[in-house]
């Protein structure tokens, strides 16, 4: 029964935890844009995917050490193990995370005179602006590893507390020192890093304080590392093409086009992230619940507990883009209140979430893939993803722009919804692609038709009734899916507290 609660329990506080950092996000991006301006927001955007590139430091430790804890959780004897894996892993991450934020400190020179394209902003402001990037990437990075480890020890609850934290003094405390101290990227990125820094400790003392307290030492040992260096390197490799694909178009981008233009795909690529918070919450609730009947060898409670968390991912992403799509500019508008920004970047904001979905659709299958420890697949197939998405993106940019770019992001990810999950499939809980598909059929075919019906009833609502008339549409169609689904009519409560 405990089991069951903390399923349910763990999906709750996961989406809570989620869209808690996401309206955060939301909320103030618009005063950076504000006290910054367009072309400053620009360089932030620029900045989120350096970060993001900087994870390449990880090397898959974040998501091994996750996947540890989780399958130590059903085992014997598993605290001085727990200990010694995790002293072993923060060494490696902390050394090759300053590594790698030294190398972008060495580099910024070249980054800010050869690769952005400034406008009007100093040449100097921007290079400082690099160099501080880099090292908040740097000081950022072991957090990740220290909150893996919590949702590995299905410390859910306090994962989110940790993350929304941070969040609030990442997000809100730079608006603050903006407006009381100087409203300059200098100050933006300095409080940047200091809050990265105190993240990454704070987070690391609270996982050391919930691993069991042992009579022996924790220390560094290679010898951890023998027994997961397969998988680790796998996910490394797995990170490395993944972060490419995923940050590959803005690195582009902000070559090609001008700083300004180059913010309105910032934006609208900020704004198309919010699909993922729908996503993700679910890929960190049943990660450890497929890693532990993974490795019990109940097959057929993991087919039960697969089926029914797809289902539902399908009935909560599909009306998510659907809608978010067709109402793009109205979204922007309100979001940003700013008409020229909403002018250039909805079409693109609508392509980014297509792409942004279709890639959400196949996160739980990554995450079976993850804890049955087959990594080889999806680094074969980001491999040959890079190299068809490498040229396109770079020919679709330079011709077409931002549309361009995010029209390459949905080839992308057809990629993943058509091949790779049928390649999962013919290995692990053989047949269960037709099913996958099927469960994304009844969403799509309502959210379409909701979506134009509400496109030509609602087209003079503004503000606070065209929210609400969006979400009472997403409503409608999330409520039909489930009720012609027969997977999910009925039983809403028994997916969420009845897998075991």
């Amino acid at each position: 029964m405990q089991k069951t609660i903390s399923v349910r329990r763990n999906t709750v506080v996961n989406y809570a935890g989620t869209f808690s950092q996401a309206i955060l996000g939301f909320l103030f991006v618009p005063l950076y844009i504000k006290y910054l301006g367009i072309e400053s927001y620009g360089l932030i955007g620029f900045s989120v995917s350096l970060t993001a590139l900087l994870r390449l430091a990880d090397l898959g430790l974040s998501s091994t050490l996750s996947r540890e804890f989780a399958r130590y959780s059903v085992l014997p004897e598993y605290a001085v193990r727990m200990r010694s894996l995790l002293k072993t892993m923060q060494t490696l991450y902390w050394g090759i995370s300053f590594l790698f934020g030294m190398v972008i400190v060495a580099v910024a020179p070249f980054i800010a005179r050869y690769w952005i394209n400034p406008g009007s902003l100093d040449s100097g402001i921007v290079q400082n602006a690099v160099v501080l990037m880099g090292l908040t990437a740097a000081f950022q990075g072991p957090m990740g590893l220290y909150v893996g480890g919590i949702f590995g020890l299905q410390r859910h609850v306090l994962a989110n507390v940790i993350n929304i934290t941070f969040a609030v003094l990442r997000f809100g405390g730079v608006v603050l020192a903006l407006a009381l101290i100087s409203p300059t990227l200098n100050i933006f990125f300095s409080f940047q890093l200091s809050i990265a820094l105190i993240g990454s400790l704070v987070s690391g003392i609270i996982l050391w304080g919930c691993l069991p307290e042992v009579d022996t030492p924790s220390r560094f040992q290679i010898s951890q590392l023998k027994s997961v260096w397969q998988f680790a390197a796998g996910m490394g490799i797995n990170s490395f093409l993944a972060l490419i694909l995923f940050q590959l178009d803005k690195i582009i981008l902000i070559k090609i086009l001008p700083l300004k233009i180059f913010g309105y795909y910032a934006v609208a690529s900020t704004a198309a992230v919010v699909v993922t918070y729908f996503g993700s919450p679910l890929f960190n609730t049943f990660l450890p619940r497929y890693t532990q009947l993974y490795a019990a060898s109940d097959y057929e409670g993991l087919k039960t507990v697969y089926r029914g968390s797809c289902r539902l991912n399908a009935v909560i992403m599909v009306p998510t883009v659907i809608i978010l799509a067709f109402f793009s500019k109205e979204a922007l508008l309100i979001w940003t209140q700013n008409p020229d920004i909403a002018d250039n970047a909805h079409l693109i904001l609508s392509l980014l979430v297509i792409g942004y979905g279709l890639n959400q659709l196949a996160c739980l299958p990554f995450a079976l893939q993850i804890a049955s420890g087959w990594v080889k697949l999806s680094a074969y197939t980001n491999a040959c993803a890079v190299l068809i998405i490498v040229p396109a993106l770079v020919i679709a940019s330079r011709f077409y722009g931002g549309a361009g770019a995010a029209s390459v992001w949905i080839m992308l990810n057809c990629i993943y919804v058509l091949i790779y999950v049928n390649l999962l499939h013919s290995r692990i809980l053989k047949g269960e692609a037709r099913q996958w598909y099927a469960g994304i059929i009844p969403p799509l075919v309502l959210a379409i038709g909701v979506g134009l019906l509400g496109k030509k009833l609602m087209p003079a609502l503004t503000g606070i009734w065209l929210v609400t008339g969006v979400t009472f549409m997403w409503s409608i169609v999330v409520i039909a899916a489930i009720l012609v689904s027969a997977d999910l009519r009925g039983r809403v409560q028994v997916m969420l507290a009845g897998y075991r």
